[in-house]
């Protein structure tokens, strides 16, 4: 299957499904045990979430020039006000969440690169994240 057989928006619903699934397989336990056990898992969930930051801004772009191109024809309506505010306002906001993901994105590759030196010095545990 090529990508351009996939439904766009089960990509970043799938996305949103695996930030779910990470929030709950790092909850701490009951006991007060950390989800992560260890610096090298903070070290490549950081870089996961970066590479998934540096990906937004170009997403936000694409859906805003697919929006752009569709008021442009023509094929836009809008329940109340105009499809003009309406795709304006969409506009703003996009651009907004792009230059929120790209400091977002700047952010973790500090965070990446800080937590980079950092190693583990307590007991090991084989039950514990790898």
């Amino acid at each position: 299957m090529t990508s351009r057989n996939i439904e766009p928006n089960e990509c970043p619903r799938k996305a949103a499904e695996a930030v779910r699934a990470f929030n709950h397989a790092t909850q701490r336990t009951r006991d007060r045990r950390p989800g992560i056990a260890y610096p090298g898992t903070v070290y490549r969930a950081i870089g996961a979430f970066g590479t998934l930051a540096h990906r937004l801004p170009q997403a936000f772009d694409q859906i805003g020039t697919a929006l752009a191109d569709l008021y442009t024809a023509g094929h836009l309506t809008a329940d109340h006000g105009t499809p003009t505010e309406h795709a304006l306002a969409v506009s703003e906001a996009l651009r907004e969440a792009e230059t929120h993901a790209t400091a977002m994105a700047e952010a973790l590759e500090r965070a990446h690169s800080a937590s980079s030196p950092l190693g583990y010095s307590g007991p090991i545990d084989d039950t514990d994240d790898l």
